[in-house]
């Protein structure tokens, strides 16, 4: 089995910020450059926040979804509450409306994500959760940089591109825990960074708590080959930050930086 037998009975949910046109114009380049991965899906969903209330984004982004994709669905999750609360209220969306609408498979992604064709080639076995694992310098020091160790026992998956059985979990991120926590950001000297108040606050957290309460089976979407060379990259240049962004992985990439170089590691 390869990854496209999964996206070719999967829905792509797309998530984000939006807060100019120019934020939608670079969306449609990333559109344009996902198009043959993008028309393998039955259908894209999306999810998007906002700056404001101005109705002027919210037609513009819809419409230029629907250039490409006239079925598409979008949903208007409202004004953000942040960058991880505004997140985090994203992927409840696209999961909430894949359960009440039966869909099974969601490849939930940032707008960020580039996928090149070849990743559609890669070999796969049968899991309910298909996945990029995150880690960074810090967390390669909690494992003494024992590579084996990390690739046996760290799970830490990545929220920005992933690809889900929705039906087999009750819920993603807990609503409640997410309304009680906001209310923290709303102190005076908050610094944006809910971790830093509240222990274990990530969306990671939250994505790993879910597979592992609803006991789906997992796959790596890395090979432990390029995993260790991303590692060793890793630490080589200790980058600290798990999202690993411009470091494309056997055809995905989160290009969060468009005009900076791209790291390519592909092995397909």
């Amino acid at each position: 089995m390869i990854l496209k037998d999964i996206i070719n009975k999967s829905h792509y949910g797309s998530v984000g910020y939006i807060s100019t046109l120019e934020d939608i114009n670079r969306l449609e380049q990333y559109i344009i450059y996902n198009l043959p991965v993008l028309k393998e899906f039955i259908n894209v969903v999306t999810s998007t926040t906002y700056v404001d209330n101005n109705p002027e984004l919210r037609i513009q982004l819809e419409n230029t979804w629907k250039k490409y994709f006239p079925n598409s669905i979008h949903i208007d999750t409202g004004i953000s509450r942040g960058h991880s609360f505004g997140a985090a209220d994203n992927d409840n969306t696209i999961i909430d409306y894949c359960k009440n609408n039966n869909i099974d498979w969601i490849c939930k992604s940032a707008n960020d994500i580039i996928i090149q064709e070849l990743a559609l080639e890669q070999k796969i076995e049968n899991a309910d959760f298909y996945y990029m694992n995150g880690i960074g310098y810090g967390g390669m020091v909690k494992y003494n940089f024992e590579f084996e160790k990390i690739i046996n026992e760290d799970f830490y998956p990545q929220t920005n591109f992933y690809i889900i059985n929705s039906s087999k979990i009750d819920y993603l991120n807990n609503k409640q825990y997410l309304d009680d926590t906001y209310e923290i950001t709303k102190t005076p000297g908050f610094n944006g960074r809910i971790w830093e108040y509240v222990e274990g606050w990530t969306c990671e957290r939250f994505l790993k708590q879910c597979i592992e309460r609803n006991n789906l089976s997992k796959k790596h979407l890395v090979s432990d080959e390029d995993y260790i060379i991303l590692l060793e990259t890793i630490k080589k240049y200790e980058i600290h930050d798990p999202s690993h962004k411009n470091i494309m992985l056997n055809g995905i990439c989160h290009f969060h930086f468009p005009n900076d170089q791209t790291l390519i590691i592909n092995n397909i």
